[in-house]
């Protein structure tokens, strides 16, 4: 039985992982896929080959969607069909893109028509949620004004005052602190597992102070993760790189040097040759192993990686990094990654990571 989509959208900022991994044409890139959003980006980078790999195949089968709509697509379309714009013609424009599908990918997206009628950027188990919160529970705290007003501010310092005057309300943060407690985050909005090796405390509160401390340093305005957490939707002035018409055009007018695996990476990688890799784009895949586990992937990673590798990967609640045997193998660049966690648009991680390996 095939897995439910869990990310429409990619929930780590693009601008991190590609200033990061400094993507060139000599690479071969390994990217998790999750919603999609930072292996496109990853390709708008032009790497010599881009692996994008996903232990769920329906997160593959929305990579290869959101692919042929752009291939397929004027731009005016493709924004309506994945769901930026509003649109009553998706299952037509779906038509005109089916046959531009692997046969399973076109058999599975054939069977969910409500999902291609929402938009395929709101239907992953996250996205849901987050549209049940801005629906059902920021009413209760916010009129639709004071969103808007927030969310239109260009300095940031009237956003900080707007914020502590405004904003920061006991409803808000008590409302906001139940909806994001791990009991509520594992029934509704995060995938099987993910929770499993977790012993922080009083979830909600460490996801409230990741909230407040992302408005204290990051500009609203242009900040798409806050806009689709607080209103549902995208900003034309701020999208993901492959919605923008300039990375549309690079996709459409271009062939994808892009495979798309349906495998768990330890998996993927103990098929591949010694020192194959050279840039890894992990998500947070280390959140959901076991340390015994976590060291075995390691250990995977540092064979198959090439002499200079850049790994990036989040941690979220679980701390999760090589094993101390192979600090010999690895430099952990501890400053670049504090720097580029400065410019992080999205809220939900604890700590970004810049590992290069050493041979």
């Amino acid at each position: 039985m095939l897995e439910n989509i869990n990310y429409s959208q990619c929930w780590e900022d693009p601008r991190v992982v590609t200033n990061a991994l400094a993507v060139s044409g000599e690479d071969t890139v390994l990217s998790i896929t999750s919603g999609g959003d930072n292996t496109l980006a990853l390709l708008l980078e032009k790497p010599k080959r881009l692996i994008s790999i996903d232990s769920n195949k329906t997160q593959n089968y929305l990579l290869e969607l959101k692919i042929a709509s752009s291939k397929v697509l004027d731009y005016q379309e493709f924004l309506e069909f994945l769901g930026v714009e509003k649109s009553r013609e998706r299952l037509d424009l779906f038509k005109k893109i089916h046959n531009y599908l692997s046969v399973e990918s076109k058999s599975w997206w054939q069977g969910q028509p409500s999902l291609i009628e929402k938009g395929v950027i709101h239907v992953g188990r996250f996205e849901r949620f987050l549209n049940s919160f801005h629906n059902f529970i920021l009413p209760l705290i916010h009129s639709r004004n004071t969103v808007a007003k927030f969310l239109d501010i260009t300095n940031l310092d009237e956003q900080k005052e707007f914020y502590k005057k405004n904003w920061d309300t006991k409803r808000w943060r008590f409302l906001f602190k139940i909806i994001s407690s791990q009991s509520v985050l594992k029934i509704f909005a995060r995938q099987k597992g993910a929770f499993k090796h977790t012993s922080a405390p009083r979830v909600g509160n460490i996801y409230f102070e990741r909230f407040k401390n992302n408005l204290q340093t990051i500009p609203i305005k242009d900040n798409y993760f806050m806009h689709y957490c607080l209103n549902g939707d995208y900003r034309l002035i701020s999208l993901p790189p492959y919605l923008e018409e300039k990375g549309y055009n690079f996709i459409k007018n271009n062939q994808i040097q892009l495979d798309i695996i349906t495998i768990d990476i330890l998996n993927y990688l103990k098929s591949i040759p010694d020192n194959y890799l050279s840039k890894f784009n992990l998500s947070d895949v280390f959140e959901f192993l076991s340390e015994e586990e976590n060291n075995r992937l390691w250990e995977e990673i540092i064979r198959t990686a090439k002499h200079g590798a850049i790994i990036v990967y989040w941690n979220n609640l679980v701390t999760r990094s090589y094993p101390d045997y192979f600090s010999k193998n690895i430099f952990d660049d501890k400053e670049g990654a504090a720097r580029l966690s400065k410019i992080d648009r999205a809220f939900f991680y604890g700590n970004f990571h810049i590992n290069k390996v050493i041979k």
